[in-house]
């Protein structure tokens, strides 16, 4: 059974590249289950920092040590000095989250924009069976049933976020978007979770949707 989880980021409780790594990892690793990959693919993000600091300006870990002494700084260390970083599948997951929220956006376009979403020829309704054909070239996986286990339903405890971020890219980037892993962009990860923070409330009461409160992955701020 997957319980409710809760991630509290943000300058006031973390260095500001953390916070990147946690908002990375908890949209690629989201539940309880994923809990030790999420672990580790975010001290994994923030070793690479630490690894690359040491290579510039080694002075600056010892200021973040001593002004965030509550960091687990060992555990990091650790895996800083190792070669290279290993981050499994990060890029495939965050992928996937960013082809889920596309999807979802479909669903809920009226909601959201006052128009229905604009569907392409030989499309009738903005369905999870016909939005998952859409991504799949997204996503690389052929099955249509697939997309939707491994993809959609996966996706739905942190649905509300990655929907934000892919608006916000969207935004900035246009046709561009993808999320990558850019750990200081504190301005974008702030937005992107205000606005994950509204769409919670249309994603619980949409019917096309229905993602139970109590099934969300919450994430919040704290400056």
């Amino acid at each position: 059974m997957t319980h409710q989880m809760a991630l509290t980021i943000g300058p006031g409780v973390m260095p500001d590249f953390m916070t990147g790594a946690y908002f990375h990892a908890i949209l690629a690793w989201p539940t309880d289950r994923d809990v030790q990959s999420f672990h580790r693919i975010s001290e994994e993000l923030m070793a690479d920092v630490i690894r690359q600091t040491r290579r510039i300006e080694p002075t600056l870990i010892m200021d973040m040590m001593q002004q965030w002494p509550n960091v687990d700084w060992r555990a990091i260390d650790l895996r800083s000095r190792k070669p290279k970083p290993a981050f499994g599948y990060l890029r495939t997951r965050l992928n996937q989250r960013m082809a889920a929220a596309r999807a979802g956006i479909g669903i809920v376009h009226k909601h959201l924009f006052g128009s229905p979403a604009t569907l392409p020829p030989g499309m009738s309704a903005a369905s999870i069976d016909q939005l998952c054909k859409l991504i799949r070239s997204d996503v690389n996986i052929s099955d249509i049933e697939n997309i939707e286990k491994l993809v959609w339903r996966k996706s739905l405890p942190i649905l509300h976020l990655a929907m934000a971020t892919q608006l916000l890219l969207n935004g900035k980037y246009g046709d561009r978007a993808e999320v990558g892993t850019d750990l200081q962009d504190l301005e974008f990860y702030r937005e992107a979770v205000r606005l994950g923070t509204l769409l919670e409330q249309t994603l619980n009461s949409h019917p096309g949707i229905a993602m139970t409160r109590d099934r969300m992955t919450l994430v919040r701020w704290l400056d």
